[in-house]
């Protein structure tokens, strides 16, 4: 009887073996987008702007011409802003090409553009409360598009619901 040991053979093995999965998993569910919100737009809202003049009035940088006063729509995502999207038209202030440029890719901390935006915003809601209640001058049009932006806002028009 002889102990000698049989040298190791390696057994072949197929090049690509299939993998064997030895617990059973649940496929998890497919991803569900996120659902887009429709942007609220009003086109005569918007060109209320021409000739004005601009709310905005940065320090330095407006240059107080109503030629090139447009709508700003606000850079908050609050606001409805994200991406590509712009925001909703009830959230802009009348803003010179100056204070525009300035309020979208100007040098200021983000703070303090949206500290511009905001006290510009309210001197708008002032001005539609002002048309709808008719102190300031207004079309039909005019007063229809206030309107709608102060619906958009949830705020009254001027003399209603004021506190005394």
């Amino acid at each position: 009887m002889t102990f000698a040991r049989k040298p190791y053979e390696r057994k072949p093995q197929p090049l690509y073996a299939p993998m064997h999965r030895t617990g059973s998993y649940a496929k998890p569910a497919p991803a569900a987008a996120i659902a887009k919100t429709e942007p609220k737009r009003n086109p005569h809202l918007l060109s209320m702007a021409r000739g004005q003049s601009c709310v905005l009035r940065v320090e330095e940088v407006c240059n107080r011409d109503p030629a090139t006063v447009v709508a700003a729509h606000s850079n908050l995502g609050i606001h409805g802003k994200a991406g590509a999207r712009k925001a909703d038209d009830q959230y802009h202030v009348h803003a010179c090409s100056a204070c525009h440029q300035w309020l979208d890719q100007g040098p200021a901390p983000a703070a303090i553009k949206e500290c511009a935006f905001m006290a510009g915003h309210l001197w708008m809601v002032d001005m539609w409360r002002g048309i709808v209640a008719g102190f300031l001058d207004g079309t039909p049009k005019d007063r229809a598009a206030a309107q709608w932006a102060l619906d958009q806002l949830n705020a009254t028009p001027a003399g209603q619901g004021d506190l005394e």
